[in-house]
């Protein structure tokens, strides 16, 4: 059974959410996610959103930021080391109308920690402290944040950091059991992220691991409030209904489905990105999702939108031979459906 959580006046019902992803987690994927699996994501997160970017008023970076409503609860996570720019960035995602920000504590990315970012904020625990607590001082959305068990072996300091940021404010705290060490080698630690649950008084939501129902069920016990998950959700984006139900996805060699997906998916980006980014975004679902399809290889030498959605027409009449279509006959062969190169202007 999937509990649902309380962060102050906001109900996440069920307790899965989206974990934020960079590149990964936009509007149309957080609204692909959330269709194809009716009543089971209970919060969705932004990719992480760079307070650098948001305050020197980056248009690409404000963009990131972009909801719509049926996307609610929607948290938008930022990440940074200047308290003033935090504070400022987080009254920006205040001010769009997102119901939660999130201080990124758990990002491994060398780009991201060399600023003093991500995790490197586990090391400076006193800095953290001035960020928590100029964020807390300037909103009043709830505040949230996501952190690793700690830089390494040597300095897992979850549970102590945890303490801190509670005292300041900080009203839910996700843990992705690994430390930044690790990056996404080996295994998350759970009995960690139920030490951090059972030391502070807010929800605590555990990270790393979780595919599918089976890992789900073995990993919400004791008082984890719930789960956050990533990258299952682009090898089965129906991984939260799957949570839901207890028992294996239909996604499972199902062609038929997978083309639905990809096919919706097709249509949410084209309503947020250009031509031009179409393609890469469609490459990177298909890439993890379709494995084992035979038209996958061919699909993911495709650059142009207009191309795939050619392929996958073909693939859902019957055509698909295992051969590999020159692009050249892709792009001059007849759309059987509304997604041609000019729906895109």
């Amino acid at each position: 059974m999937i509990k649902q959580y309380q962060v102050r006046n906001i109900t996440v019902s069920p307790g899965l959410v989206l974990s934020p992803m960079s590149g990964v987690t936009t509007r149309p994927f957080r609204r692909l996610i959330k269709e194809f699996n009716p009543g089971a994501v209970g919060l969705v997160v932004s990719e992480f959103v760079s307070v650098e970017g948001m305050t020197r008023g980056s248009r690409r970076t404000l963009e990131m930021m972009k909801f719509s409503a049926d996307e609610r609860p929607y948290c938008v996570q930022i990440f940074g080391y200047d308290v003033d720019r935090m504070r400022d960035a987080a009254l920006m995602v205040q001010d769009i109308g997102a119901d939660m920000v999130d201080i990124n504590c758990g990002c491994p990315a060398p780009k991201v920690v060399k600023r003093g970012g991500g995790c490197e904020l586990m090391r400076q625990p006193e800095h953290l402290q001035k960020i928590v607590r100029g964020v807390k001082s300037a909103i009043s959305i709830p505040l949230t944040l996501k952190m690793r068990s700690g830089w390494d072996e040597s300095s897992r300091n979850a549970i102590d950091l945890a303490k801190m940021v509670v005292s300041e404010g900080v009203e839910a705290i996700t843990v992705h059991g690994r430390t930044r060490s690790q990056l996404y080698r080996g295994e998350a630690d759970w009995s960690l992220v139920e030490q951090v649950a059972d030391a502070v008084s807010v929800p605590v939501l555990g990270s790393g691991d979780v595919v599918d129902h089976v890992s789900a069920a073995a990993r919400l016990r004791g008082k984890v409030a719930g789960l956050f998950i990533g990258r299952a959700s682009m090898w089965n984006p129906l991984v939260f209904s799957e949570i839901m139900a207890g028992s294996p996805s239909a996604l499972s060699g199902n062609e038929k489905l997978m083309l639905q997906i990809l096919f919706r998916y097709i249509e949410l980006l084209k309503e947020d990105f250009p031509e031009s980014s179409c393609g890469g975004k469609l490459k990177q679902l298909a890439s993890q999702m379709c494995r084992g399809a035979a038209w996958r290889k061919t699909l993911l030498t495709l650059n142009s939108i207009c191309e795939q959605v050619r392929l996958l027409e073909l693939v859902q009449s019957g055509g698909f031979r295992n051969s590999t279509p020159a692009a050249e006959e892709l792009e001059s062969s007849p759309s059987t459906s509304d997604m041609t190169c000019e729906s895109f202007a």
